[in-house]
């Protein structure tokens, strides 16, 4: 079992040229959401309240044999298959499973009620099967030497209809508040750095959101306390975001296809659509906005 698991390399970057063939080792991999639903190959998952209180996930897994694409130098021994659950609004990061890749590896592997609790009910939570180095190894050009460095991986993501995922999340404490010129107790700053109408790939940050350390651990720490304030805060970054980037898509008739914009209209209007223009009245109308965002993200829901 390793200590940490972590990934130093961006998504689209291939770690270790000597293990190109390592990369589909995990395509196989599948997983099923609920109890009655089929076993699915998708990677990305829209889901609404109602699906996340009926989520009860199973990862399957399948790995190609070792002996087919491991290079001279490295063994089954030195590699392991790891389960992670992350989630980006908490800043939280779990090994599930940790496993030799020598071993006899299990068909499948159950999210617990427990550990779906531990990250807000699932909402946003990302599921990554890897492979990774269990051990330090001497430096070798093109091949992994630091453990948890990892060969391939495959990302399940279920993503919240109610939570758009236009910024990353940033913690300060009263020091790191007062040196960058704020109160030492404010919650939390948006820092809107552009292009939220501009084509992208998915996902794409457009802010970075700066929020509190203390209240980030409470709410990290009460599942109950952070799935009724998540909707909330959620709320009044997104308004902040559509507010100062105002006049970057003002003047658009429509938002232009693969721009987070987009992906922002399409999420707000899963139960019934909104359109660019109707956005564009509401944001001249601040308080109008919020309350539009208020139900689209389901506050009111949200406090049980």
């Amino acid at each position: 079992m390793i200590a940490a698991w972590h990934r130093t390399e961006p998504r689209e970057v291939r770690p270790f040229f000597q293990l190109q063939s390592a990369e589909d080792s995990l395509r196989s991999c599948r997983i099923k959401l609920f109890k009655d639903s089929d076993i699915s190959d998708e990677t990305s998952f829209d889901l609404d309240e109602i699906a996340f209180q009926k989520l009860d996930p199973i990862v399957f897994f399948s790995v190609v044999g070792p002996e087919t694409w491991l290079p001279s130098g490295l063994e089954a021994s030195d590699l392991e298959l790891v389960l992670v659950a992350t989630h980006p609004f908490l800043k939280r990061s779990e090994v599930l499973a940790s496993l030799p890749l020598s071993e006899s590896l299990p068909t499948d592997w159950a999210i617990s009620p427990e550990i779906l609790g531990r990250f807000a009910g699932g909402r946003n939570l990302k599921l990554t099967v890897a492979i990774c180095l269990r051990y330090d190894r001497e430096p070798m050009p093109g091949s992994p030497f630091v453990v948890g460095h990892w060969l391939a991986q495959k990302t399940f993501s279920l993503k919240s209809r109610a939570t758009p995922t236009l910024f990353d999340l940033r913690t300060r404490t009263d020091e790191e508040w007062v040196a960058a010129h704020f109160p030492p107790k404010t919650l939390y700053f948006v820092e809107y750095a552009g292009g939220i109408a501009e084509e992208s790939e998915e996902d794409t940050y457009v802010a970075r959101v700066y929020i509190h350390i203390d209240a980030h651990n409470k709410l990290v720490s009460s599942p109950s306390l952070g799935d009724a304030f998540q909707p909330f805060l959620a709320t009044e970054i997104v308004l902040s975001i559509l507010t100062e980037s105002f006049s970057e898509w003002k003047s658009l008739d429509t938002p232009h296809s693969g721009s987070p914009l987009a992906t922002l209209l399409q999420q707000l209007g899963k139960s019934s659509p909104i359109t660019l223009s109707a956005l564009k009245d509401a944001i001249n109308t601040p308080g109008r906005a919020r309350a539009i965002l208020q139900d689209r993200l389901a506050v009111v829901q949200a406090i049980k």
